[in-house]
């Protein structure tokens, strides 16, 4: 069973995945996630070095079993990208079809992709990412949704988004795998990966406004029938919460972590209101704060985050105003398990649908992980898409038993607006 490795690195950490698809269920084998030793902001990495010392450390590591261990090895993944800096355009080409009695076959996909991965790209500073057919036209003017393999046809028309993504992004981050001896197998920009993943677990909604809220920004996406059309962020995420309450309450990082994932925005009316901080300022005071004091510093900082929230979505959706009242709010990320938030958003978004994604995938349930276990999932499927003809694979497993006497090796364009009429 091939195997794929996703690797997520994000400002303040990384998070790798390992799992399989099997009767289009994902099955997860590993998962872990690590602080970073330098910090980056938005995908402006500081310290590659630094980086790539991190991603090293996950070429080899062991996983406990209860009989045995698993000596993993990692030397390819699939790395996930953020959409800081996404442009989308639009392209559609034509090409005839190699085949003498012209049976459509996957090298007639590769050359219409050729054909528009050699168009200029209007921004120089970016780079091409994927290519995502959004449909396919052959003779007769018959359109299909997925390649249309071994039909008859003299040629083939493939309609495109073309994602593209900084290039100094890109860049630093092969860079700092390279460097960690990781190869890049194959390439997710996280959103797209996601909004593939929901339409492969058939969720309600195929037009939405993605919402990922990490450590230290919150990310917005809009798509439409399950296609990415564009994105946008803000620096602001759930680790800011983390560092108000250390200023508010003189208290460590480990305290202020342990209230918010405790607490929240916890509104409960309580006929004893205890203290349940206690500090001591910079004048050698102890201070105590109660349930209300630590609810108003939180509401304080979701005042701000839903504000920041507010500019960030008009601007995504500045071309469909009538969109904005209705179309879904499809939350995940760290920031979505904040008691109280989804409360506090329908507040300002109470006529738009609001939903915090659960996955159904047994070991990884933490929609915190959806980037990766998307990665996972489209490795598997051919879609026509730049990235399709790459294969992934956990290079080698050694099986190790208690008594550590034997191994068994297991092998294991044009810049364009959204369309009414595509939505």
């Amino acid at each position: 069973m091939k195997q794929v490795a996703a690797l997520e690195i994000s400002n303040r950490c990384y998070k790798l995945v390992i799992g399989y698809v099997l009767d289009n269920k994902i099955n997860i084998i590993y998962k872990t996630k690590k602080p970073l030793s330098v910090p980056f902001k938005d995908g402006d990495i500081f310290d590659i070095g630094s980086l790539s010392d991190d991603l090293s450390k996950i070429n080899a590591f062991e996983i406990d079993g209860d009989s045995h261990k698993l000596k993993v090895k990692i030397n390819e993944v699939a790395l996930i990208l953020p959409s800081y800096g996404l442009e989308v355009y639009k392209c559609q080409k034509t090409t005839n079809t190699v085949s003498n009695v012209s049976k459509i076959d996957k090298i007639d996909i590769s050359n219409a992709l050729a054909l528009v991965k050699k168009e200029k790209l209007p921004n120089p500073n970016n780079v091409l990412v994927d290519i995502v057919p959004n449909k396919f036209i052959i003779d007769g003017n018959r359109e299909y949704i997925v390649p249309p393999l071994n039909e008859i046809s003299q040629t083939i028309t493939i309609d495109t988004n073309v994602y593209t993504l900084p290039s100094k992004m890109i860049s630093d981050m092969k860079h700092a795998c390279e460097k960690s001896g990781i190869r890049i197998k194959r390439e997710v920009i996280a959103p797209i990966g996601v909004a593939q993943l929901l339409a492969g677990l058939k969720f309600k909604y195929q037009t939405y406004v993605l919402v990922d809220i990490s450590s230290k920004t919150t990310t917005l996406s809009f798509v439409g029938k399950n296609t990415v059309y564009s994105s946008n962020f803000f620096s602001l995420g759930i680790a800011d919460l983390t560092d108000k309450y250390i200023t508010d309450f003189s208290i460590t990082r480990e305290k202020a972590d342990e209230l918010r994932n405790l607490y929240g925005f916890d509104q409960r009316k309580l006929d004893y209101n205890p203290p349940i901080i206690e500090s001591m300022n910079s004048n050698g005071q102890i201070k105590k704060y109660t349930k209300e004091d630590l609810n108003n510093s939180t509401s304080s900082f979701l005042k701000t985050w839903i504000s920041w929230f507010s500019g960030s979505f008009k601007s995504l959706l500045e071309q469909y105003p009538t969109l904005m009242t209705n179309i879904p709010l499809v939350l995940l990320g760290e920031g979505t398990k904040l008691n109280g938030l989804k409360e506090y958003m329908l507040k300002t978004f109470n006529s738009n649908p609001l939903e915090i994604i659960s996955l159904p995938i047994v070991g990884c349930r933490d929609n915190e992980y959806a980037n990766c276990l998307s990665a996972i999932y489209v490795s598997y499927s051919y879609r026509g898409a730049l990235e399709d003809d790459n294969k992934l694979h956990v290079s080698e497993l050694n099986r190790i038993t208690d008594s550590n006497s034997t191994k068994e090796k297991v092998k294991e364009r044009d810049k364009y607006s959204e369309l009414h009429d595509e939505l």
